[in-house]
């Protein structure tokens, strides 16, 4: 698969794919009638897999700043890394996060930190490797920044509560037993170019990056945004959006952040970055 490369400044960004499924939009949004979703169909064609589904990619963002390679989320995962979150998630789609890194030139050891946006189970699936010596770290070299608010909400056995099993024990609890992981709260720079802020409503400890170097500006999001429709429709709540009204909220203050900035801004379930320009007054994402 081709990668994009994204540069901000003195700032490279590498999107790593990890996976890609089709999910119904009235799974997805059940608020939102089908027909709302026309227009966007017409407009982001890319964004959807047949009439009536989305498609929803699982990519992860690696980010290199001051000598430092940052690695946003890790994705899906494998059925030997998180089995439960591929067979109820993905539906049995295997993550390709490792082959993908390699093919972009990077290895697992060069990761320096790994950035947790928030810690869902689609978006945590590569943090730890299982062989028959046992489990161990997939990034050796790195140290896992989540947020407290996420841990506190998930931690086990409320996974279980949130998507109807368990994913917690695989990809976040060798963390802590490891000493590998840092949990933050509040605005956390990683370097003096990319600060980790808090974006939350879709989870509690929902966080996105800041990135500022040499006048450009850009953000890497989790799970504000799903797809490039929610651009415009901000109000349209994602099934999994723990709280709903403050996502909304989230979303209307990164956008008026973003246009305000003139920021670039990319998310990860869709590819790739955008901006968020005007037509006939209403906000809408624009591919870079």
């Amino acid at each position: 698969m081709a990668h994009i490369k994204q540069t901000i400044g003195n700032v490279e960004i590498f999107v790593i794919h990890d996976a890609e499924i089709a999910l119904p939009v009235t799974r997805s949004f059940p608020d939102v009638p089908v027909e709302a979703w026309a227009p966007y169909q017409e407009r982001f064609p890319e964004a959807f897999s047949g009439a009536d589904s989305m498609r929803v990619h699982f990519e992860c963002y690696l980010v290199r700043s001051q000598g430092q390679t940052i690695l946003v989320d890790t994705g899906l995962g494998s059925s030997n890394t998180n089995p439960g979150t591929v067979i109820n998630v993905g539906g049995g789609t295997e993550g390709e996060l490792l082959s993908h890194l390699q093919s972009a030139g990077f290895q697992a050891s060069d990761i320096d930190t790994v950035f947790l946006t928030h810690l869902h189970p689609d978006h945590v699936g590569w943090n730890v490797t299982r062989s028959d010596a046992g489990e161990s770290v997939t990034f050796p070299k790195a140290r896992y920044v989540g947020n407290q608010a996420d841990w506190d909400a998930f931690d086990t056995p409320k996974d279980s509560e949130v998507f109807g099993y368990d994913w917690w024990a695989d990809t976040m609890t060798p963390l802590k037993r490891l000493g590998v992981l840092e949990l933050v709260t509040g605005e956390t720079q990683l370097t003096s170019e990319i600060t980790a802020i808090p974006t939350p409503g879709h989870t509690p400890g929902s966080m996105s990056l800041a990135i500022t170097s040499a006048g450009e500006k850009a953000f890497i999001m989790g799970d504000v945004f799903h797809g490039p429709a929610q651009v415009t429709e901000s109000d349209w709540v994602f099934h999994y959006d723990v709280d709903p009204d403050l996502a909304v909220q989230t979303r209307n203050r990164m956008l008026d952040r973003i246009e305000a900035e003139n920021a670039a801004m990319a998310v990860c379930h869709h590819s790739g970055f955008g901006r968020v320009i005007r037509v006939e007054g209403r906000r809408y994402w624009q591919a870079m």
